[in-house]
């Protein structure tokens, strides 16, 4: 096994900040599933839309938990 090089952690702002960005991209890719499944609906189309929107909301919840956590420490 190779050997595990560590970097500095990220700070609290930092792991908000890239959590917002995770969210960003998952809501948006959700929007467009949603507009594709509106476009030409079908079964298909609907489960990607829904694990689409599973992925948005699970990222939010993260981001909301580093909200909180980063309020905590400022």
């Amino acid at each position: 096994m190779g050997t595990r090089v560590r970097g500095p952690a990220m700070t609290a702002l930092q792991l908000r900040d890239a959590l917002f960005t995770e969210w960003c991209a998952a809501r948006a890719e959700a929007n467009l599933a949603y507009d594709a499944w509106c476009f030409q609906p079908g079964e298909e189309a609907y489960v990607v839309y829904r694990a689409a929107e599973d992925r948005a909301d699970a990222a939010e919840e993260a981001l909301a938990r580093a909200s909180m956590d980063f309020a905590l420490v400022a």
